[in-house]
């Protein structure tokens, strides 16, 4: 099983309209702008499915005003209902009408035999995907966006359906070290053991010891906060 993570640039953003009281993207591309006011962010888009009859629903992760979002089912006639949860970040579930680029783009994936795995991003230059499958049908849905779709290849390689926790992130020279960190107590409160200890339990020098730790540590932080 393989892996690729494109970023698909859209003339539209996914759930956008022509109608100006609801604007994405106006100075970020996950933005949410109603009536001129911004109203949400989008953290994430964790499913879109093409309905039968030509409509689209979808749940999207979003920080800002829920109730201010959830108003566009009055407003807009594209967007047939929506219902939001609560919290600091919250979720939208929608169902609307998708435009004609929308609409071609999930009839494509729907072509080859491979799945998204979710969730997907609005990024600065389009919306990355990473998709899984065999590697020819992963190359010929690549292959086969309409010409409307600027597909870019960001990377491939072998899937992992935890591929994306932040351990995998780490060297395994950063894991080991890491792992015997933990064994040994060197992040209990208080400390037992130092990285003078970590250096002679796995032979190397305290200054490597230190560098991996440090490197690794920022690699999970950064996954964490984002």
């Amino acid at each position: 099983m393989r892996y690729s993570t494109v970023v698909l640039s859209l003339e539209e953003h996914i759930g956008s309209t022509n109608d100006q009281r609801l604007q994405r993207g106006v100075t970020d591309p996950r933005e949410v702008w109603i009536n001129g006011t911004l109203v949400a962010t989008q953290e994430a888009i964790h499913y879109i499915n093409l309905l039968d009859d030509g409509s689209v629903v979808g749940i999207a992760e979003f920080r800002g005003d829920a109730e201010s979002l959830a108003t566009i089912e009055d407003e807009l006639p594209k967007v047939i209902s929506v219902t939001v949860t609560s919290g600091e970040t919250w979720l939208a579930y929608m169902h609307y009408e998708p435009s004609e680029v929308e609409i071609a783009l999930l009839e494509r994936i729907d072509t080859e035999p491979v799945s998204i795995d979710w969730p997907i991003r609005e990024t600065d230059t389009g919306l990355q995907v990473t998709l899984f499958g065999e590697e020819t049908a992963l190359q010929e849905l690549i292959a086969g966006f309409s010409d409307e779709v600027d597909v870019t290849l960001e990377r491939t390689g072998d899937y992992y359906p935890d591929m994306d926790s932040p351990a995998r992130q780490l060297t395994d020279r950063q894991n080991e070290i890491l792992r015997t960190a933990l064994a040994a107590g060197y992040y209990d409160i208080p400390r037992k053991a130092t990285q003078r200890d970590l250096a002679t339990e796995l032979g190397l020098s305290r200054g490597t010891v230190g560098d991996h730790l440090r490197r690794a540590e920022a690699k999970l932080i950064r996954s964490i906060l984002l």
